[in-house]
């Protein structure tokens, strides 16, 4: 959480944040959430140093589904691309309410 507010991203960055490390762990090898996130660095700029957050949340997603790929185990990206993207091309950054997206196969509402 501590990296999110100091790259500038809201709420939505702040889950990306930290849904990447849980799943990724914390380090600086490219399968990490540290690698992700300078894999991200290489196509945008976080908020902090000026950067377009949705741009930049973008990167950090494209790096991660990359990775995500590459891994037996964690192979399945519908996490990313049916919540954490949905909420991302709403440009919900502040995940403001109602919240409707799908997760494998079942809908999800919060009011």
């Amino acid at each position: 959480m501590s990296q999110g507010k100091k790259d500038g991203v809201g709420a939505l960055g702040q889950f990306i944040y930290f849904d990447a490390l849980v799943m990724h762990g914390p380090g600086s090898d490219h399968a990490s959430f540290g690698g992700i996130r300078a894999t991200a660095r290489k196509h945008a700029s976080p908020p902090s140093e000026g950067g377009d957050e949705t741009e930049w949340l973008n990167a950090v997603l494209d790096a991660r589904v990359k990775v995500v790929r590459e891994e037996a185990a964690h192979d399945d990206t519908s996490r990313v691309d049916t919540e954490q993207r949905t909420f991302l091309k709403a440009r919900n950054l502040d995940l403001r309410t109602p919240l409707v997206w799908r997760t494998y196969g079942d809908r999800y509402e919060i009011s």
